[in-house]
């Protein structure tokens, strides 16, 4: 069993507004939130656990390549996988639920402002922090994620 953080980007980790075009980074690839990157750094800091990547953004770039990004961006925990059937076809939440219903998973929290998410199962809804695109993961939200690792996680 395992612990696994389901991480969207858009809106968690970078917050361009929809309407500008990405400011891209010296790699080559968009900028992303300097706190926001700090807050997930805090809560995974001291957390053993595996991150998935449910972005779209994962259809247009390797593993390796989002190992490099993330690396170059300070982020700690390296990408274990990105969520299976990345299609534009299908929900973030219908995803979502179908990778937690097939893995082997203890305990886990998704980072996401995908509105679609507000019809997850019961189940799976309380482990979701909802972002929102502008602001991202910010301090409030890193506090929130705290607080279900902290009550919902089991060891």
């Amino acid at each position: 069993m395992k612990n696994v953080i389901i991480l969207d980007l858009d809106g968690v980790l970078i917050t361009t507004p929809t309407w500008k075009a990405d400011e891209m980074d010296f790699d080559g690839y968009s900028v992303f939130n300097k706190k926001c990157v700090e807050n997930f750094n805090k809560l995974t800091e001291d957390l053993e656990c595996e991150l998935w990547l449910s972005s779209t953004r994962r259809m247009n770039k390797t593993l390796q390549e989002f190992r490099e990004i993330f690396i170059n961006r300070n982020i700690k925990t390296e990408i274990k996988g990105f969520l299976p059937n990345g299609d534009y076809q299908i929900s973030r939440r219908k995803e979502i639920e179908a990778f937690l219903s097939h893995e082997p998973i203890n305990n886990f929290l998704i980072l996401d402002d995908d509105s679609s998410l507000h019809n997850l199962e019961e189940k799976y809804k309380k482990y979701w922090v909802q972002t929102s695109l502008l602001v991202g993961f910010n301090s409030e939200k890193l506090k929130q994620a705290q607080e279900i690792i902290k009550t919902l996680w089991k060891d």
